[in-house]
Formats: C-alpha cells, sequence, structure tokens
C-alpha cells in the first residue's frame, strides 16, 4: 500500500550513537490518506460494535467473541501482517499500529484480537512451511479458527525455554506431547494451538497443535483480576498426536519462533496502549469538566490540570515512540516483498531493542493514566458504574504479559551489549570517546539553533548519560555483567526516558516545520517531558553509579553526570495547565 515511510533505513539501537535528523521519525501526522482511512474504520468498528459489548463478554459469552473476530475479518483486521495469497491484505507496520491501537480500548477484546493476529498468525506466517500457510491462515484471517499461543508454564514463565512439556517422536513421524501449558489467552475456545514443547526432553521445538487432535483439552477458566471478558485457560496435552507435518519450523529452533514473536508482540502491546490511554484521558476530561465540587467543575482545580496535563503528555511520549518504531520497521521493509517472511524476521530481530522499550514504556504509562483516571473521577472511579475501574484492572497485566517488565529492563541493555560483542554496533568504541570527551577541559555543546534547540541538545545529553552508565557497566563486570541486573534496569530506565524524549522533539520539530495546527502544544508537551525526564535520568544515573564507584573516582564519574544533565528549567504548571485546558475544551486527547 501507498505510505510515507522512512528511506534512511537504521540499526536498531543505532539512535543511541547517532545524532538522528528529525526527519527520520515518522510521526502520526505523515500518515497516508489510506493509514486514515484504516483508522477511522477501526475506530467506529471499536465504539460502535465492541466497547458496547464489553458487560456482554464478561459474562464469559465466547460466541459473541468468535462473532467479533468474524467480524474483523470481514473488515480485514485479523490479516494486517498476512500476505494477500493466504487471504491478508499485507498492511504495512504503521497501519497495523493504528489497528492495534484502536482496538487497545477494549481491554479485553484487545486481548483476544492481540492473542489471534500475533500470537497465533504470525508465527504460521513467519515460520510455516507452504502446506500449513494455505490449511490454516485463512481459517485464521477470516475469523473462522480462532488460535492460542501456549508457551508458559506454572514453572516457567519468564523462563520459557525452561518448559517441561515434552514431544516424543513415533516412528511414523509423529508426536506425542505430555504437559500443561498456563495462562493460554482464547485457551477455552480456540481452534488452533501454537505450542511449545521438548523433543525428546532436549530440543526445545514449536508445534501447531488442532483442539481436534486426540489428547487435547482445555481447563477451567482462570478467575482473573482483569480481562473477564477475554478467555484465560489451561492447555492440557495427554499423549497429544500431532501429526509430523504440523512440526512449526525446525526441532530445536523453537526459541526463534518464541522469541520473534514476543518481539512483535512488545510492538504490538506497545501500540495497543496509544489507544487505551487517548481513550482513558476523554473519560477523565469528560468527567473533570463535568463534575462540580465548591461551586466549580474540579477541571478549574490547579491539582486536575496538573493531572491531565501529565497524562497528555505521557500519551504523547508512547504515540511518538509508537509511530516512529512502526516507521523504522516499514523503514527496514520498503525494499521486500509483502510475502518476505526472512525480510520480516529480520526487521522484527533488528528492531527488538525499540520493541522493549515500546512495552515496558506503554505498559507504564497507560497504567499512570489509568490510575489517575480513578483518581479524578474519586468514588466514582472506585465502583462499576463507571468504566474506569474495569480500565484499570484490565491493564495490570500488560506488565507481565509478553515478557515482564523486568525481563524487558534486562534486555534492553543486555541486547545493545550483544550487539556490541558481535561487531554489529559501535557501542564499545562510541563509550571509549565519550569517556575520553567527558575527561577533557572543554564543556560539552549543549546548545544549537533552531525549535526546541535546548530539548534537543537536552536529548543528546541523555543519550550520553545512558551510554557512559552502560560503558562503565561494560568495563566494571564485563562477562559478569547479566549478574547486575540492578545497574541493567537503571540503565534501561535512562535508555526508554531518553528515546522517548527524542521521538517526541521530533515529532514537536516536524509538527512546526510543518506547520501543524497543534504545533505549539506538541512543544509544550515536548519541553515538559524532557525537564522532568532529565531529574528521573539523573537519579538512576547516581544511583548506577554509587553502586560502581566510591571515593575520588565516584566524584569524578558524578562531575561528569553535571556536566551531562545541565537542562535549563521551564515552566511545567504553566505547560500543563495549558494542555490540560485544552484537553477539556476539546473533550479528549488533543493531538
Amino acid at each position: 500500500m501507498t505510505t510515507t515511510t522512512i528511506t534512511t533505513a537504521r540499526r536498531g539501537g543505532a539512535w543511541l550513537l547517532d545524532d538522528v535528523p528529525p526527519a527520520e521519525s515518522f510521526t502520526p501526522e505523515r500518515m497516508s490518506e489510506e493509514q486514515r482511512l484504516i483508522d477511522q474504520t477501526t475506530r467506529e468498528f471499536v465504539v460502535n460494535e465492541v466497547v458496547t459489548q464489553n458487560d456482554r463478554l464478561e459474562t464469559k459469552d465466547w460466541d459473541l467473541a468468535r462473532r467479533l473476530l468474524r467480524r474483523c475479518g470481514e473488515l480485514g483486521l485479523l490479516g494486517t501482517d498476512v500476505p494477500e495469497e493466504y487471504g491478508g491484505i499485507a498492511l504495512d507496520k504503521v497501519s497495523a499500529a493504528i489497528v492495534a491501537g484502536r482496538l487497545g480500548q477494549s481491554g479485553s477484546f484487545s486481548t483476544t484480537f492481540g492473542a489471534q493476529t500475533g500470537l497465533a498468525i504470525l508465527p504460521i506466517r513467519m515460520f510455516g512451511t507452504a502446506d500449513q500457510k494455505r490449511r490454516y491462515l485463512p481459517k485464521l484471517v477470516t475469523g473462522e479458527w480462532v488460535g492460542a499461543y501456549c508457551l508458559s508454564e506454572a514453572g516457567s514463565g519468564s523462563d520459557a525455554l525452561g518448559a517441561k512439556t515434552r514431544a516424543v517422536r513415533r516412528p511414523d513421524g509423529s508426536f506425542v506431547l505430555n504437559g500443561e501449558k498456563m495462562w493460554i489467552s482464547n485457551g477455552g475456545f480456540a481452534d488452533l494451538y501454537v505450542v511449545f514443547a521438548k523433543v525428546d526432553g532436549e530440543h526445545f521445538t514449536a508445534f501447531l497443535v488442532e483442539r481436534g487432535f486426540e489428547g487435547v483439552s482445555s481447563g477451567a477458566e482462570e478467575h482473573k483480576m482483569g480481562l473477564a471478558g477475554s478467555s484465560t485457560t489451561p492447555v492440557i496435552l495427554q499423549d497429544a498426536r500431532v501429526p509430523a507435518e504440523n512440526l512449526l519450523g525446525e526441532i530445536g529452533k523453537g526459541h526463534k519462533v518464541a522469541f520473534n514473536v514476543l518481539n512483535y508482540g512488545r510492538f504490538k502491546l506497545g501500540a495497543a496502549t496509544v489507544g487505551s490511554s487517548q481513550a482513558a484521558i476523554g473519560e477523565a476530561a469528560r468527567y473533570a469538566a463535568q463534575r462540580r465540587q465548591f461551586g466549580q467543575p474540579i477541571a478549574s482545580f490547579g491539582a486536575i490540570k496538573h493531572k491531565l496535563g501529565e497524562m497528555t503528555v505521557r500519551a504523547y511520549a508512547i504515540e511518538s515512540m509508537v509511530f516512529r518504531t512502526a516507521g523504522l520497521i516499514d523503514g527496514a521493509l520498503e525494499d521486500h516483498a509483502a510475502e518476505d517472511d526472512d525480510a520480516l524476521l529480520a526487521a522484527l530481530e533488528e528492531y527488538a531493542v525499540e520493541s522493549s522499550i515500546l512495552k515496558v514504556a506503554g505498559s507504564e504509562i497507560l497504567n499512570y493514566i489509568l490510575d489517575e483516571n480513578i483518581q479524578i473521577h474519586g468514588g466514582n472511579g472506585y465502583v462499576k458504574d463507571y468504566p474506569a475501574e474495569r480500565h484499570y484492572r484490565d491493564s495490570r497485566v500488560n506488565r507481565i504479559f509478553e515478557g515482564t517488565n523486568e525481563i524487558n529492563r534486562l534486555l534492553i541493555p543486555g541486547m545493545l551489549v550483544r550487539r556490541a560483542v558481535r561487531g554489529q554496533l559501535p557501542l564499545i568504541q562510541a563509550a571509549r570517546d565519550l569517556q575520553d570527551e567527558l575527561l577533557s577541559p572543554p564543556p560539552l555543546d549543549t546548545g544549537g539553533d533552531g525549535h526546541l534547540a535546548a530539548q534537543a541538545g537536552a536529548v543528546g545529553m541523555f543519550k550520553k548519560a545512558g551510554l557512559a552508565v552502560l560503558g562503565l557497566t561494560m568495563q566494571t563486570y564485563g562477562e559478569k555483567l547479566t549478574d547486575q541486573q540492578e545497574l541493567l534496569s537503571f540503565t534501561a530506565d535512562i535508555l526508554i526516558d531518553a528515546y522517548a524524549a527524542e521521538s517526541m522533539v521530533h515529532r514537536a520539530r516536524q509538527a512546526h516545520d510543518g506547520g501543524a495546527g497543534t504545533a505549539d502544544l506538541q512543544a509544550d508537551a515536548a519541553r515538559a517531558f524532557v525537564s522532568d525526564a532529565a531529574g528521573r535520568i539523573d537519579g538512576a544515573a547516581r544511583s548506577a553509579l554509587a553502586a560502581m564507584a566510591e571515593g575520588d573516582a565516584l566524584r569524578t564519574h558524578l562531575a561528569a553526570l553535571r556536566r551531562l544533565l545541565k537542562v535549563p528549567p521551564v515552566n511545567t504548571v504553566a505547560i500543563r495547565r495549558r494542555l490540560a485546558d485544552q484537553t477539556v475544551e476539546r473533550t479528549g486527547y488533543i493531538f
């Protein structure tokens, strides 16, 4: 399809080391007309056909869930990542992010949808044989069949490769599977399961297992904190017979299937939080405008304006990051055919760091926004008469889904280090060069010219702070770096803030240069985020440095950090008030 893509292909993680031009970041304002039509179609479907059914879905009406999936199939929403020859519509990743974002407004059905499109369809599309694709993708793309993904077990959540489910080869080439998978989305009514098991107890492998196969059953529905309108059950395999032709990928290569599907799942989860965040801001703004206390709307109170303003800033942050990352993936795929599975796989691997950033940032930003939505609603937010409490409960699992946020915080710097060691990213030399720069007499240049110059300079310093901490951690611990989980987490927090800040500044600069009507408000959001991020980065960096050095060495590192983080203060009170006033006036998210 026609789309505005980023023509300069960059390596994943290269933004940390390079001075990236703002024009290389894709933004929502650069959507094509076709993408805007997809947005409109999906939004109308969600508002008119899904959100209105939330209460019925929570009664475990799985026939309704299946009908909604079939309706998604009719609209083409299940086939966004599937080539046309298998019934899909092969959209670009910006469009896929748009669809995921709009569906994110309905937590339960978004989970059902995500399990179908990201966790069931994608592994078959990327790793399936031509026969497997012909047999299964058309049914999944239309919604005739429902799919599920069976990776986790009671004793192996984050440690996926520690799975105990076994697969034994029979003389005829088929397999017998035994084990129990846990917390399976769509588990209660799926027709097809992507199941991971160890062949002969050793070789981690993926299989396509139909519900109708002998020995396959699902257990009772879990009683969950949230997402009551999505099915979550164990999947039980008792001497389950799986034909040889249902081996997915190669024996012993199941980790490639599992982890690459999770890369895309993290990207999609980040995208889903965009729609959830924006919808909650609309709810909060409307309630604050009509709820009166002490003779006036609570929207007029400074404390409420602070909340609405900060909710808007953070929603702008995750939206900017998601579409920037989608643009990067599309740029990597630009010269490849839609059915090129290897190209898609390579692109998802390339931007695995960014996908983990989106997963962590999106889930935590959404958690903040929904918590503040309840607070703005007061007592009404705590009862089921208003949707605020359901949104809050539904969102909590996002910090566990697709690898916990703790695991992803370890992955973000860990993947960068592995790329550096393999020579794929000049991280080690860049860290050495930065160390020399920090020890040299001339002050670092934090200035520059043009719109948001101070914030652009600050972003450069944020990236250097992250590089300095990561470089010192690598130098201090070497091969034992993976044991320093606290330091890796501090580093991840710095990198997340740096990527968010740069994405926002790039977008706001493009809005200014393009004369967008919201350009001034976008600049406000970027200024507020950068100002607050400086404090967070300073705290994380100081904690990391104090864990690695003491005495004169620590004082030297802290002096260098002070040089890096000279960020001019801005009046964030006034900024948040302006953003809040516009949010209330427009009764929702303003960008």
